[in-house]
């Protein structure tokens, strides 16, 4: 993956998938970009990178978004991530993509349903109505599932899954004749109701619920 199909990726994550705003770019080079994404005061500062991440780089990132009064921190890069440099970022709350841990930006694919993270309310009453008030009894998802990190939820977050199935002619449009109605079709035998809504609590790791 090159330095603009890595950009184009992270900035789908934070302006579709977590509803920023890109606010500037501060500097760009052949080997990195870096950017400052806004959501109401909230201010994120994004690093991509195409170069190992390493104890010096990182430092250096750090004194930049602290500079910059950032809130939040993403590194991303095609490349590695030194252990001493993931252990200082995690230290400081950065969020890493790397080729150990990678994240593509899945929501664009017809197969992917909406993902969305449901208000303490709303989690609430579903957790009433679909597990009698307890929420261990809801299906789970890990938080290391792409479409949970894209949303950046957390450990007992209740994330409700929509699937709905689009018309013929807009999956033909989108697509052409041949696979439009292909998709179609694959998307009726999933959903076979046009739309169905599941719901899934965040988990750690597996073991939280094993008895």
């Amino acid at each position: 993956m090159d330095l603009n199909t890595l950009w184009i990726n992270v900035k789908k994550i934070w302006e579709n998938g977590r509803g920023y705003e890109l606010d500037e770019i501060l500097e760009e080079t052949e080997e990195s970009k870096t950017a400052i994404f806004i959501k109401d005061s909230t201010r994120a500062f994004v690093f991509v990178t195409t170069k190992q991440v390493s104890v010096q780089s990182i430092k250096k990132i750090l004194k930049t978004a602290e500079e910059n009064k950032s809130d939040e921190i993403m590194i991303a890069t095609t490349g590695k991530v030194t252990p001493q440099a993931l252990e200082i970022g995690r230290q400081n709350n950065v969020e890493f993509i790397h080729r150990r841990a990678p994240l593509l930006y899945i929501f664009d694919h017809w197969l992917v349903p909406e993902h969305r993270v449901l208000s303490k309310e709303e989690a609430k009453q579903v957790i009433e109505k679909y597990a009698g008030g307890n929420p261990e009894l809801l299906p789970k998802i890990l938080i290391s599932d792409p479409a949970v990190r894209i949303l950046r939820a957390k450990p007992g977050d209740v994330i409700e899954i929509r699937r709905k199935v689009p018309p013929k002619e807009e999956l033909v449009k989108k697509y052409g004749k041949k696979f439009g109605e292909h998709a179609y079709e694959i998307l009726k035998m999933l959903t076979p109701a046009g739309e169905e809504t599941a719901y899934r609590i965040v988990i750690e790791t597996p073991e939280e619920y094993l008895y």
